[in-house]
């Protein structure tokens, strides 16, 4: 099997996985699991971004990824809910710094 054969195939499988659980409209837990929900998408992207936050020394830095962070606690803020929103608006983010840093 060719790489790319495997890539695309892996590929199909992960969205597929996905879609299968988002494609039936479901109603929002109660209790505890619809709390940690509401603030799992931000959550989620704060550990993706959180690996870009720090420079090597350990302290702070202004770089594209802290924008996409700030983007993304913003877009939880405007997007409650919704990965997408709050992905997007902290790629955006991330995009435009770079862009205006470089």
């Amino acid at each position: 099997m060719s790489d790319l054969l495997l890539v695309i195939g892996v590929g199909v499988i992960t969205y597929a996985s996905r879609v299968a659980l988002l494609a039936k409209h479901r109603p929002v837990p109660k209790g505890g699991i619809g709390r940690f929900l509401d603030v799992f998408p931000l959550a989620l992207f704060v550990a993706i971004a959180a690996t870009g936050l720090l420079a090597p020394e350990g302290d702070p830095a202004v770089t594209p990824g802290l924008a996409a962070a700030a983007g993304g606690i913003i877009g939880a803020a405007l997007f409650r809910r919704s990965l997408v929103g709050i992905l997007s608006l902290g790629a955006a983010v991330f995009h435009l710094t770079r862009l205006v840093i470089s």
